[in-house]
């Protein structure tokens, strides 16, 4: 009779469970019905209330997203605070530079870098528990609005994004966070447009591509913010002496993630 299988190490089982929750936000129910609260709220102020009312917005977000520093996982602290730079240097480029979209006071209000930090982190506390039905749902959205979007001749710009989209989710490492933030980002972009605190111009500057409002493939601009957080995360890491560390690793007792981000659960789950 063979031996019965040993059982398994708790620190295995331990390493495990930190493995899979060391990229996650990990905020109490307060903290993410705060962050959604503004999210919802924030805009009508923004443009029922004028000059004053966004100023006041903004200075309300920027005090959430100071408390979020305090509680989030520690791990994220650094790629939501490199999030907050590159959603500043897009919005500028985007909105100020190439005019894709103009805000209804024609700036770039003092609430949106911000903003898009708390969005992000809803994104990644909401993503892991994506199941891969409503992934694939979301990836033939896509396919299927920027097809008849080619073929009417409408939106052509969501033709393009959503081929960016797909790419990023037939080679991309945080396939449920895609996913989730193309959803939010089509909620939120249907939500500020309908009030009236953005619109999108018809007409793509420099392309000869149409755009409704809003275009409903914009999604995949977090994809690229994704993206880009990653890499200046690791260029920072790099630069301040820190590689990344490979994927389970050890230090003092702690497991290290390869990557700050973690949405995707371990494989076997049956997800």
């Amino acid at each position: 009779m063979p031996p019965p299988p040993s059982p398994r190490p708790a620190f295995a089982e331990a390493s495990a469970s930190a493995k899979e929750t060391a990229g996650r936000p990990q905020l109490s129910r307060v903290m993410l019905a705060t962050l959604v609260l503004t999210v919802i709220l924030g805009l009508p102020v923004d443009k029922a209330g004028g000059i004053a009312g966004q100023l006041a917005v903004g200075v309300w977000t920027w005090a959430v997203f100071l408390v979020l520093l305090k509680h989030i996982n520690q791990q994220l602290r650094v790629p939501l605070m490199l999030c907050l730079v590159i959603s500043t240097l897009g919005e500028c480029g985007l909105s100020l530079v190439w005019g894709l979209y103009v805000y209804w006071l024609e700036n770039v209000p003092f609430f949106v870098p911000p903003g898009h930090v708390l969005l992000f982190t809803l994104g990644l506390t909401f993503a892991p528990h994506l199941p891969r039905w409503f992934m694939v749902l979301v990836a033939a959205f896509a396919a299927g609005y920027g097809t008849t979007a080619f073929l009417t001749s409408a939106d052509t710009f969501s033709t393009a994004l959503a081929m960016l989209f797909l790419i990023f989710m037939a080679f991309g490492r945080h396939r449920r966070l895609y996913a989730t933030m193309f959803v939010i980002a089509l909620l939120m972009e249907l939500y500020g447009t309908w009030i009236g605190n953005w619109a999108w111009v018809p007409d793509v500057p420099g392309l000869p591509l149409s755009s409704a409002n809003p275009p409903l493939c914009v999604g995949v601009l977090y994809c690229v913010l994704d993206l880009l957080v990653v890499n200046a995360d690791r260029a920072w890491r790099r630069w301040r002496g820190s590689p990344a560390t490979p994927a389970g690793a050890r230090h003092h007792g702690a497991v290290i993630p390869a990557a700050p981000f973690t949405t995707d659960p371990p494989v076997g789950t049956g997800q």
